[in-house]
């Protein structure tokens, strides 16, 4: 069964009540969707592969690069990095890795002329307190910046693997996909327990836009397992799995056992400082070197989302050139992923916006640990089990997520100004008035405390989901934005912040620009847990390129220049990156096979076009003289590659899957360019 949620509208007997309502006039019934978004619930089938969420408005198809000059295989270190090089030249939008692939500085071992080279690479800095872990040791590390790459997709069709580096995905690059990969070998014991000896993280999304990580396997890093940064956009991660169980028998060539080995090594030898040393102490407390192992099995730190509270604002260089560096920008969407073992930043976001579902976020294993070894719950720091965290007026939403041994699913504050510790001045005080947009619905928590099923709105915010969470007056209860706007920050300098405290403006009629899907909560568990991560999935090299499976979502953004058929058109270079169908006659057409409408029909179809004449886009189904739905209207933008978005209402059933034709109409010569079309409800 297929049921479809329109959320911009009263569900469920939520109260919406004023964004100024004072102390406990926000009371909100039963909810279970989130306001202000459009969903479809239904059961898992491949259509879940389809790219979702924010990364679905600018990641592109790349299928049909397979068995050209544009497509690399790389099995070694050296030529994944020229490959990288070469996709900075455009000559390379698909690397497929056949091989694992190790990227550390030392095992590299990299000539002069190669260091020169490929520039791009360097040596990640040695811990400060020095190594624990005898495979970084021998392998070294590195940062591997991908810059100034428009389309690349690295994947491989097998879940090879990864390691020693951490991929920065740097401002120019954009339409970004990894997908099936194994990324290992980013973590040492850290012998204070702080972790803030080292930065490693597997994957930075370093104000890169339109990033897809999908179906990927992360075990442990020091820091971040993906961090975004300086304003990173549309970023979606999907089906991957991050952290591990706690387990106290790990391989012996794991990293635990390496690093947890050489310091039990050290512990017999006498040479731990008692006073400071973590693993000696939990070893004299009767903690047992394998009961470490499972300890050491939890990562801290998930997803930051926002490089600092500094960054309020785009930078604007003293030429006036602006750089689009902003957390404010930040658009993040978390699906289908697993989680185990994990501690806080489930995601946590400054000034920007989130949105997760399906995803199943387990700590079990790791609170077994704190709860039956006392030594280790004496002396050990690692007992965070912390989610949802918005900040700086940050808005995040989650839809059908199930949390497992979870005792804070939301944490902060309503208002920021009740949050402050982590904050340096002048920040602390502009951001006091931010208010914290934060909701978790139709969602289960289960912890020592017992079971809860439904909303962090429910009892006017007081249940299971909001331990964690600060109140000021509970106006964001019954009252949902999907971003906020600091007041005249247009006209404000990062370099020199203003002396008083921001005020704020929140997108409450904001609509989620994209329609999701989900499968029922009572699944969730058991269908990621079947299908997040690599090798879970088996498709070909081609299928691995491909951002929409078992039709096309008609409300995604729909690349014009991917159609099955056409008739007189040619497709070019777009100022907008990537290409746009042109040389549009009065006649012609292009086709799309199995577009999925879902079980209700459009309301309105729009399209990026670009002209200085115009005409007309009659939108057809399953023929070129089928049912018509409706004509757009396309007037003139004023250049052939100046781009705005037109659209016109829709008339008819279009419910289910059909072939799309837009028939182009009008006068003489060229009528009109067009980018992209997408259906909305």
């Amino acid at each position: 069964m297929i049921r479809k949620v329109f959320s911009s509208v009263l569900i469920g007997g939520l109260l919406i009540t004023s964004p100024l309502a004072g102390a406990g006039a926000a009371e909100a019934a039963v909810i279970n969707a989130i306001p202000n978004a459009t969903k479809v619930e239904t059961s898992y089938d491949s259509s879940f592969l389809s790219v979702p969420g924010y990364a679905s408005l600018g990641v592109k198809d790349r299928s049909s690069y397979v068995g050209t000059s544009y497509y690399r295989t790389v099995s070694s270190g050296k030529q994944f990095l020229q490959a990288i090089q070469d996709a900075g030249s455009g000559a390379v939008k698909v690397i497929e890795v056949t091989a694992d692939i190790n990227l550390g500085w030392t095992e590299l071992a990299l000539t002069s002329a190669e260091i020169a080279q490929y520039s791009f690479i360097s040596k990640y800095p040695d811990p400060s307190n020095g190594f624990t872990n005898p495979l970084l040791i021998a392998s070294g590390l590195s940062k591997l910046n991908i810059a100034n790459i428009d389309g690349l997709t690295i994947f491989s069709a097998t879940g090879k693997t990864i390691r020693h580096a951490e991929l920065k995905l740097q401002a120019t690059s954009n339409d970004i996909v990894i997908r099936n990969l194994n990324f290992d070998e980013m973590w040492q014991w850290d012998d204070s327990g702080d972790h803030k000896e080292v930065g490693w993280t597997f994957i930075k999304v370093n104000g890169a836009n339109n990033v897809w990580i999908d179906h990927c396997k992360f075990s442990i890093a020091a820091d971040g397992m993906i961090d975004l940064e300086n304003g990173a956009s549309n970023v979606t991660f999907s089906w991957n799995e991050f952290g591990l169980a706690a387990n106290p028998n790990p391989a012996s060539s794991s990293s635990i056992y390496k690093s947890i080995d050489y310091m039990e090594q050290k512990y017999a030898a006498g040479t731990l400082d008692p006073s400071a040393s973590l693993y000696y102490k939990m070893r004299n407390g009767g903690a047992a070197k394998n009961q470490i192992m499972a300890y050491a099995a939890y990562h801290s730190k998930v997803h930051l989302s926002g490089s600092g509270d500094k960054d309020y604002t785009n930078y604007v260089g003293s030429n006036g050139v602006e750089i689009k560096d902003g957390n404010q920008r930040i658009r993040l969407t978390m699906a289908y992923n697993r989680y185990t073992n994990v501690g806080q930043r489930l995601p946590m976001i400054r000034q920007g916006t989130g949105h997760l579902f399906n995803n199943y976020f387990d700590d079990s294993t790791h609170q077994n640990i704190l709860d039956t070894v006392a030594a280790i719950s004496t002396y050990g720091k690692d007992k965070l089990s912390r989610g949802v965290n918005a900040r700086n007026g940050a808005s995040i939403a989650g839809d059908t997520n199930v949390y497992n041994g979870f005792n804070e699913p939301l944490v902060g504050a309503e208002r920021q100004g009740d949050d402050t510790a982590n904050m340096n001045p002048p920040f602390d005080a502009l951001f006091q008035n931010a208010m914290n947009h934060s909701l978790i619905v139709n969602s289960t928590v289960t912890n020592s405390s017992g079971t809860y099923t439904g909303s962090s709105w429910d009892n006017n915010g007081v249940n299971a989901f909001t331990n964690g969470m600060t109140w000021y007056d509970k106006s964001t209860i019954g009252n949902w934005a999907w971003s906020s706007h600091i007041v005249g920050v247009e006209n404000m300098s990062k370099s020199n912040p203003p002396s008083t405290p921001f005020t704020f403006t929140y997108g409450y009629t904001e609509q989620l620009p994209y329609a999701y899907k989900t499968f029922p909560l009572s699944s969730v568990v058991s269908t990621v847990t079947q299908y997040a991560g690599a090798s879970k999935v088996t498709l070909s090299a081609a299928d691995w390129l491909k951002t929409a499976y078992g039709g096309i979502d008609a409300y995604s953004t729909i690349e014009a220049e991917n159609y099955t058929s056409m008739s007189g058109v040619k497709s070019e270079a777009s100022s907008e990156g990537g290409q746009n169908v042109g040389y549009i006659h009065n006649g012609d057409y292009i086709a799309f096979q199995n577009v999925n409408f879902g079980a209700a029909g459009p309301a309105q179809f729009e399209a990026g076009v670009a002209t200085t004449a115009g005409g007309s886009i009659e939108i057809r189904l399953d023929s070129l003289n089928g049912t018509l739905l409706g004509t757009c209207p396309v007037t003139s933008t004023g250049g052939w590659q100046t781009w705005a978005t037109q659209s016109c209402a829709l008339s008819g059933s279009a419910a289910g899957t059909h072939d799309v034709y837009l028939k182009f109409t009008g006068g003489s010569g060229y009528l009109f360019n067009i980018n992209w079309f997408k259906f909305k409800h």
